[in-house]
């Protein structure tokens, strides 16, 4: 067992208390973190032929774990080739025309959209370390000895990209904050947000503080703007439905649709009014979604090796 598995299944329960996953049934599930697929986890394919949908918008939402500080966890994660080598072959495999990536050092995103060819364009915003609330970019390496370039979300689109935008959402004093930005792509005239929620306990000054429940009402705000929308990231939150989800209270009314006909968005693996999901964090639970004001061919979510986030991919039908 490597020093990062067992730092994981050390501290699994915490994390997962702190999403608000309580009962003996998670501590089970957690402390056996798994570092290699689990039931649900698929081999990725096309699930159906590109002929059956042939207008249709594929979304990858993935947190790449791509920081080189130690104190990120993400040390025995892979390299940046192998990230980059991830997005590039679900590129390849799933037709994916558009990424919503979660802690992605600004030179990989170089990189990558180098790989993937002069038709596609990215844009990048930086979480910022807060202190009193003077803030600096987040590095990607360690101060002074690491890589200096920042690490934050990106939107990677096949195509041209319109009015990249960040939106204010409510942010900790002193604190990691994290950005909500979005931008359109125009192949397919629909809005694309990443969604990197903060923590509970993000505040150091107050680590009971929860703001989830602020920035998931300020991103509900902004999307419900747009005629079409697909947002999706790392929301650090629980389903709704989860069982012994203590903090289902984050999720405003009519973010997360209860079912067909229902005010909100429906998520990629929601399966008519269930709101819960396979997992896709190594900690055993879901934290990761994509949500759209299209319509759903397919979602597809998946186990890689290098990241303790799984990578969801969901096809839309677009006008």
């Amino acid at each position: 067992m490597s020093p990062r598995i067992r730092r994981a299944a050390s501290t699994a329960v915490t994390i997962a208390a702190a999403l608000g996953f309580a009962g003996a049934g998670m501590t089970a599930l957690a402390s056996a973190r798994p570092m290699a697929p689990v039931a649900g986890d698929a081999t990725e394919t096309m699930p159906y032929a590109v002929e059956d949908f042939p207008r249709t918008l594929q979304v990858m939402s993935w947190n790449m774990c791509g920081s080189q500080r130690m104190s990120w966890g993400c040390e025995e994660t892979g390299s940046p080739e192998d990230k980059i080598g991830v997005v590039t072959s679900k590129v390849a495999a799933n037709r994916v025309e558009a990424a919503l990536l979660q802690e992605i050092c600004k030179d990989d995103l170089a990189l990558l959209t180098t790989g993937l060819g002069s038709d596609w364009q990215s844009v990048f915003q930086p979480y910022q370390w807060s202190q009193d609330g003077k803030k600096s970019p987040s590095r990607c390496g360690e101060d002074g000895t690491g890589r200096a370039d920042p690490i934050g979300t990106a939107i990677v689109v096949k195509g041209g990209v319109g009015d990249p935008r960040s939106y204010p959402t409510t942010q900790p004093v002193t604190g990691l904050n994290t950005p909500f930005h979005c931008a359109t792509a125009t192949a397919w005239d629909v809005r694309l947000c990443t969604v990197h929620a903060a923590r509970p306990g993000a505040e150091q000054a107050h680590p009971t503080w929860d703001y989830r429940d602020d920035q998931f009402a300020q991103i509900k705000a902004v999307v419900n703007t747009f005629p079409r929308a697909v947002f999706g990231g790392d929301f650090n939150a629980l389903p709704p439905d989860a069982t012994d989800n203590a903090a289902a209270w984050v999720w405003p009314a009519g973010l997360y649709s209860t079912g067909p006909g229902t005010p909100g968005y429906q998520e990629c693996d929601q399966t008519g009014t269930e709101r819960s999901g396979r997992p896709t964090h190594d900690f055993g639970g879901k934290i990761d979604y994509i949500f759209g004001t299209e319509q759903r061919n397919w979602c597809s979510i998946t186990w890689v090796p290098y990241s303790d986030h799984r990578v969801l991919i969901e096809s839309f039908t677009t006008a």
